[in-house]
C-alpha cells in the first residue's frame, strides 16, 4: 500500500529528486513482513520513533558544522572540512547531506502521519504520537529555512527560504491543535514555540511575540540521542577527539585580564574545561613551545590536551558531556529572547532588561550588571559585540554598550551549540561575517547560509540553469 499525501502549503516530498521522488513508506521485502502488517495500532509508536530518528540524525550536524561556520566552536583538528569551515567556506557539495536528511525528516513525518490516519482513523487527530509527528515535521521545515539560502520542494522551482517558514507554521499549528486534543501539553508548547521561531524567520514580530507568550520559560523539547546509536556529534568531536574546541571563541578569549569574558564570570550556559595550557601565554602563542596537560581531562574521552591539528591547546566544551546528550530544539528561554529582541526593535529598554533577566535567572546566571543596565538604557544602538577579526589588541575593547550587543551576547550563550548561531549571523548581517576568524584567516565574506546542493542542481531540470546552480 502506497501512502502519498500533501497538506496545506508544503509538500511532504522533498525536492532532491533521485533520493525521494520514488520513495514511499512501505515494506520492500514482503518475504520478511507484509506492508499491511504494519497497520496495527500497537506499532504506531514505533513508526513515530522512526520518524523522530530521521530528524535526530541531522540536528547534531547543524550544531557541529554550524559551530565551525560561526564562533560557536573553533576548528582545532585536522579534518579537511574543519580547515574549510573555520575559514567560512561552504560549498554546494558540502550542503548535500544536510539538504537530503532534513528533507527526508519532513517526508518521513508526513508518511507516518498518513499511516496513522489509515490505522487509527479519526483517533489520529487526538493522538499524542500524531502531535509529535507534526512537531518533527515543523522542526525539519524550520531548519531548512534557517540554514539554506533558498529552498526547493517536489522537483519544483527555487523558492525563497520563507517558504520553509510558511510550511513550518502549518505543521506547528497542527502539532498544537492535535496536542491539545490529546492532552499532550508538551506538543502544544512545541507548536507555539515553533510558530514563534518561524514568524521570526518571516519578520512577523507581532505574531512571533504572541506565540512565544504561550510557552513557559522552563519549557524544553529536544532532538534525542543515544549512547549506542545516533550519538551526539559535538560530544564525539570534543570529548572523543579534539577536532573542535572553544579555544579562541568568545567564551574563552581573553587578551586583557581586565576585560570580563565568559570564563571569568563562570556563566553556566557556556561550560568548558581547559584540558591543556599553552607554555607560551602570548596571543597567539608560539606553538613550538607546546602544551602542558592540566590533568583535568585524564581518562575522559580522548584525554587530549592539544587540538588534533597540533596548532592549539584543547579547551573542551562541557554542554554535551555524554554520547547520548540531547540537543534542544525549542526552549522557553528562546521565547523570552524573542520577546527581548522585539523590545530592542521597539527601543523598549525596560521590557528588554526584564526578559533578559528572566532568561539569566532560569540558568542561574545572575541579573544583568549595572553596566549592562546602563548600556541597555542608552538605547538600541548598533550590533557590534564580538566584532573581532584579528588577533589585535582592539579585540579587548568592551563593546557591550547597547541593547543589540547585549542581545547578541545573550542569544549566543543561551543557544550555544544548538545549531542556531548560523541563522542569527545571517539575519542580522552580523559583523563576524565580514572576515571574522577564530584560528587562522577568514574569508573576506564568510558563508552565511547553505547553498542548494549539487545533486539537486543536476537532477532537477527546473533549476539547473539558475544562478543558484551555475554561479
Amino acid at each position: 500500500m502506497k501512502q502519498r499525501t500533501r497538506y496545506g502549503l508544503w509538500p511532504l516530498i522533498a525536492g532532491f529528486s533521485v533520493l525521494l521522488s520514488g520513495c514511499t513508506l512501505e515494506v520492500l521485502n514482503p518475504g520478511a513482513i507484509l506492508d499491511e502488517d504494519l497497520n496495527t495500532p500497537s506499532l504506531m509508536p514505533i513508526v513515530v520513533a522512526g520518524a523522530s530518528a530521521e530528524l535526530n540524525d541531522i540536528m547534531d550536524g547543524y550544531a557541529f558544522t554550524g559551530g565551525l561556520l560561526t564562533e560557536d566552536l573553533a576548528g582545532t583538528g585536522s579534518y579537511f572540512s574543519t580547515g574549510q569551515y573555520r575559514l567560512g567556506r561552504f560549498t554546494r557539495e558540502d550542503s548535500e547531506g544536510f539538504w537530503e536528511q532534513t528533507h527526508e525528516a519532513a517526508w518521513a513525518s508526513g508518511e507516518s502521519w498518513a499511516r496513522l490516519q489509515t490505522v487509527l482513523e479519526s483517533a489520529a487527530s487526538s493522538s499524542s504520537d500524531a502531535a509529535r509527528l507534526w512537531y518533527l515535521m515543523g522542526t525539519a521545515h524550520q531548519r531548512l529555512g534557517e540554514n539554506f539560502c533558498d529552498v526547493v520542494y517536489d522537483k519544483g522551482p527555487i523558492q525563497p527560504r520563507t517558504a520553509s517558514f510558511d510550511s513550518a507554521i502549518i505543521a506547528f499549528t497542527q502539532a498544537k491543535a492535535i496536542g491539545g486534543a490529546a492532552n499532550a501539553a508538551q506538543y502544544v508548547s512545541a507548536g507555539w514555540g515553533g510558530i514563534a521561531q518561524a514568524n521570526v524567520g518571516l519578520g512577523d514580530w507581532s505574531s512571533a511575540v504572541a506565540a512565544a507568550g504561550n510557552v513557559a520559560t522552563d519549557y524544553v523539547i529536544e532532538a534525542i540521542y543515544h549512547q549506542a546509536a545516533n550519538s551526539n556529534q559535538v560530544y564525539n568531536e570534543t570529548w572523543g577527539r579534539a577536532e573542535v574546541g572553544v579555544w579562541a571563541t568568545p567564551i574563552q578569549r581573553q587578551y586583557n585580564p581586565t576585560v570580563v569574558n565568559y570564563k571569568s564570570t563562570g556563566d553556566p550556559r557556556v561550560p568548558y574545561t581547559v584540558c591543556g595550557e599553552w607554555n607560551d601565554t602570548n596571543r597567539p602563542p608560539d606553538v613550538t613551545l607546546g602544551v602542558t596537560p592540566t590533568g583535568t581531562c585524564t581518562g575522559q574521552g580522548s584525554g587530549a590536551t592539544q587540538g588534533a591539528g597540533g596548532l592549539t591547546a584543547h579547551h573542551r566544551q562541557d554542554k554535551y558531556t555524554e554520547r547520548g546528550s540531547n540537543v534542544p530544539t525549542i526552549t522557553g528561554t528562546e521565547m523570552r529572547l524573542i520577546e527581548a529582541e522585539n523590545a530592542v526593535r521597539n527601543n523598549d529598554a525596560a521590557t528588554f532588561i526584564a526578559k533578559i533577566n528572566e532568561v539569566r535567572a532560569h540558568y542561574g546566571s545572575g541579573a544583568l550588571s549595572a553596566a549592562d543596565v546602563a548600556a541597555a538604557n542608552s538605547g538600541a544602538g548598533a550590533l557590534n559585540w564580538d566584532n573581532c577579526s584579528t588577533w589585535a589588541a582592539d579585540c579587548d575593547v568592551n563593546v557591550i554598550d547597547d541593547m543589540w550587543s547585549i542581545l547578541d551576547r545573550e542569544r549566543y550563550m543561551t543557544l550555544w551549540l544548538e545549531g542556531r548561531r548560523f541563522w542569527d549571523l545571517y539575519r542580522w548581517d552580523h559583523p563576524f561575517l565580514n572576515g571574522g576568524t577564530l584560528i587562522g584567516p577568514g574569508e573576506p565574506r564568510r558563508a552565511s547560509c547553505m547553498p542548494i546542493p549539487e545533486i539537486e542542481c543536476t537532477l532537477n531540470e527546473n533549476i539547473a540553469n539558475t544562478t543558484q546552480c551555475t554561479g
